[in-house]
């Protein structure tokens, strides 16, 4: 198994993707592709990343206030506040996400309408800050959400995105969640969260084998961060992390099928959406909602 720097498509009815995720190593003549793919962006080109963890605990910092002050309709107006610069944060690092698809081959044109970034970004943001409050887990959620949300946009586009904006946003979500562990003093959360995360990315890799590349690699690794995050909350949360993304999927599918008519036989498609909205629905909705 061989690995790469971009993401398998993923198809439903008969296409079948490889693990490694690159289609020029399957194809004559793709050397000057996997090439590409080999390359590892300078580290220059992360530091918008920087930007985003500093604005992330900022607003940590307002959040933590307003809820030691106990006021509800203050940890609205930062939640608020924090929509507003989670969408100009997201449209910040556009060129970084413009890099990074370049130097895999992944075409740029998704990242040119940052709009629906921004928006499901400043979404994501309002509801951290409400559901977190002032808890240290919060800018780690920030950091990831924006990351994994350009994740998705590409994915829908392309059926493809950088393994180095996975690596990126994994490293970043462990690094402000072992910050989390440190100043809220809950290591059980960090343990499950960790804990969550590897048995969620065991679980699809061994999936993705035994169907040949369902999910992607790349999906497959962007699962551990995301379910960590749900871990964090609790087990029922991971619980959900599991079944909404995969419930999602298929809706997804079908309703492309119903629509699509009879000319629709195959259907590719993204996992990356699902993941990220399905997790972002895990952490909100009541743990065990599903049981009810």
């Amino acid at each position: 198994m061989t690995d790469s720097d971009v993401e398998s498509e993923n198809t439903v009815d008969g296409a079948v993707g490889s693990l490694s995720g690159n289609k020029a190593d399957r194809a004559p003549g793709g050397a000057a592709d996997a090439d590409a793919a080999s390359k590892k962006p300078p580290l220059a080109t992360y530091l918008p990343i920087l930007g985003v963890v500093a604005v992330s605990v900022l607003v940590w910092i307002a959040a933590r206030w307003a809820a030691g002050r106990d006021e509800q309709a203050g940890l609205w107006w930062v939640a608020v506040f924090a929509a507003l610069l989670g969408a100009g944060v997201s449209v910040a690092v556009r060129p970084m996400m413009v890099s990074l698809c370049a130097l895999v081959r992944i075409p740029v044109s998704p990242t040119g309408r940052p709009i629906v970034p921004a928006v499901a970004t400043a979404g994501l943001w309002f509801g951290a800050v409400m559901v977190a409050g002032g808890d240290a887990i919060l800018p780690a959620w920030l950091t990831v959400a924006v990351l994994v949300v350009w994740a998705a946009w590409i994915d829908h586009f392309t059926l493809r995105f950088p393994l180095p904006l996975i690596r990126a946003v994994t490293v970043s979500g462990l690094l402000l969640g072992a910050m989390a562990v440190v100043v809220d003093q809950d290591p059980a959360a960090g343990f499950r969260a960790v804990v969550a995360g590897a048995a969620i990315f065991a679980s699809y890799l061994v999936f993705a084998i035994i169907t040949r590349g369902h999910p992607g690699l790349a999906d497959v690794r962007l699962s551990f961060i995301l379910t960590a995050a749900a871990g964090w909350v609790g087990w029922m949360n991971v619980a959900s992390a599991v079944l909404l993304p995969n419930i999602l999927a298929v809706i997804g599918v079908a309703v492309i099928k119903v629509f699509g008519g009879r000319k629709v036989r195959g259907v590719e498609f993204g996992f990356a959406p699902y993941l990220v909205v399905g997790t972002a629905l895990a952490v909100a909705l009541p743990a065990g909602w599903w049981m009810l």
